[in-house]
């Protein structure tokens, strides 16, 4: 803007902006100013973590001489939810039964995570007619808190009686909250014995890694290091034509088909071994906030489907990918992005632009990583159930690894043996016939169906580019057992199998076990993540 026109005189604009003269009084000695026109105001990055250990459900022990002024037995339940990118604590203190019930809550929790210092926080109990009758102040415990959303929490402090008149002495009553862990998916919706037997065999384990890691990681291998997988039968498709996942070809090389002929396979054995196996026929929601639906937020802190989301847990010397996690587990990143690619890949127009390579490629490092660590628990050792935040070392292979409990999702080592891997897998299968349906409509006859090793599949052509999708040495290699182990000759040759696996992994990976020690100071991470974007 040049200027104004007043009274037929020009004001230059660089005037009008100058700040208008203050005639207000001054503020005497001792006297503070308000705060004026308010701002939206967002939780800060220390405080949205704050958040995340205070959300769930916390068992709450009352104790002291007048523990009883509450009303209220000494154990009772606690609830506690902050809003998506809020700065208020919202919940309700009372019995489990009356929680978990239609009835009024015995008291309302009402707080806010300003003006106290890190990892303190106030809250008062609003009885049925709404005034505050009692004021906690907690102190969440440092040696939980440091395991944040890893483990479990404490908060302990004490409580003071508003309706007491402050001349009087302060009662005594204090509290300690413990709240509960989250709850695997493996808890809630276990897998079949006969179909976990084959997923947590070293076999099918290291097939499963070793299948991504060569796809990963080719492009980065030598020529020498591409020749000794080529030599196990580990070379991602046929020999000196391999389709790597990653690199500039990724979507014109036909890996995108391999992804998701794998996978398919993959789902046709597993519903042999259990035909009732669950699958996603939309992506599930992110919870409802507290004052919602109370019953709802129990539900899904209690994960009563196996579908609810983890929470995310801190990596104290990898402050990015704390920062990405927390990210993609955000109810955020669902309306933002999962969203988006659920309407995308069951668009019929938007499908029938791309060839199956591009579709699988797009696919599996889009949607595919991220709902890996969307639902993925922090990784822990099966031997003490404590967490290891960065992921295990990719090569090793000690005995307690092999155990059920290691089911984290972020490691393809281990992901397969989550109940929640087969339901967002069998979603992104059915995608297929989503883009198979497109195709007719927009190009019809141009995609005909073919059976690819007892797989319902398609003949190659204008938009198949692939005729013999991989599948390991099974396909392209002198693999001697089905994929992953299922069947061999004798107990020596599938304990043969598993050191050729090994060592096909030590190959694909040693790019990263011969990086220089200074480079090696970088924290190390799961699988899933290492590709990671951080929003700033």
């Amino acid at each position: 803007m040049a200027g104004l026109v007043v009274t037929g005189a020009a004001i230059p604009a660089v005037l009008y902006a100058r700040r208008e003269r203050d005639y207000d009084d001054v503020l005497e000695a001792g006297q503070r100013l308000t705060p004026d026109e308010a701002t939206v105001d967002a939780a800060s990055a220390s405080a949205a973590r704050f958040a995340d250990q205070l959300r769930g459900i916390w068992d709450l022990r009352l104790t002291g001489v007048d523990h009883g002024m509450l009303g209220l037995p000494a154990n009772v339940e606690l609830l506690l939810d902050v809003g998506p990118s809020g700065r208020a604590v919202r919940g309700y203190l009372g019995l489990p039964s009356t929680l978990r019930s239609e009835k009024p809550a015995e008291y309302r929790v009402q707080g806010d995570l300003t003006g106290m210092p890190e990892g303190q926080l106030r809250w008062r109990l609003l009885g049925s007619d709404g005034v505050p009758r009692y004021e906690f102040r907690a102190l969440l415990d440092e040696v939980w808190g440091s395991w944040s959303d890893a483990g479990s929490a404490s908060l302990n402090g004490r409580i003071v009686d508003l309706q007491r008149p402050l001349a009087q002495a302060e009662q005594d009553c204090q509290f300690v909250a413990i709240k509960r862990a989250f709850p695997e998916a493996r808890e809630r919706t276990p897998l079949a014995p006969a179909l976990l037997a084959w997923l947590v065999s070293a076999e099918h384990r290291l097939f499963h890694q070793l299948w991504h890691a060569s796809r990963d990681k080719w492009r980065r291998l030598d020529p020498d290091k591409r020749s000794a997988l080529r030599g196990l039968g580990w070379q991602p498709g046929p020999r000196n034509a391999e389709r790597g996942a990653r690199g500039r070809r990724k979507h014109l090389n036909g890996s995108g088909e391999d992804f998701f002929f794998m996978h398919r396979h993959m789902l046709a054995r597993a519903r042999a071994l259990q035909p009732d196996l669950p699958s996603w026929h939309e992506l599930p929601q992110p919870p409802v906030f507290i004052e919602h639906d109370r019953q709802a937020f129990i539900r899904y802190h209690d994960n009563h489907d196996g579908n609810s989301v983890p929470p995310a847990w801190v990596v104290s010397d990898d402050e990015e990918l704390s920062q990405w996690l927390a990210q993609i587990k955000a109810d955020n990143s669902h309306y933002s992005n999962f969203q988006v690619w659920e309407s995308q890949y069951q668009d019929p127009e938007y499908l029938s632009r791309l060839t199956l390579a591009q579709f699988g490629s797009e696919v599996e490092l889009n949607i595919h990583d991220w709902l890996h660590m969307r639902w993925a628990t922090v990784t822990r050792d099966p031997s003490n159930g404590m967490p290891v935040t960065g992921d295990r070392e990719q090569s090793d292979y000690a005995t307690r690894w092999f155990r059920a409990e290691n089911d984290f999702l972020g490691d393809p080592f281990s992901s397969h043996i989550n109940p929640v891997f087969w339901r967002f897998h069998a979603w992104l299968d059915a995608r297929i016939e989503d883009w198979y349906r497109a195709h007719q409509r927009y190009h019809p006859g141009e995609v005909l169906r073919r059976e690819v090793n007892g797989v319902n599949w398609f003949a190659p052509g204008r938009w198949v580019e692939v005729a013999d999708p991989w599948l390991g040495p099974l396909t392209h290699g002198c693999g001697n057992g089905e994929q992953g182990g299922v069947a061999f000759e004798s107990q020596v040759a599938a304990e043969m199998e598993v050191e050729v696996m090994k060592l096909g992994l030590r190959i694909a990976l040693s790019g990263e076990e011969k990086v220089p020690d200074l480079l090696k100071r970088s924290p190390r991470r799961p699988w899933y993540a290492r590709n990671l974007k951080v929003v700033r």
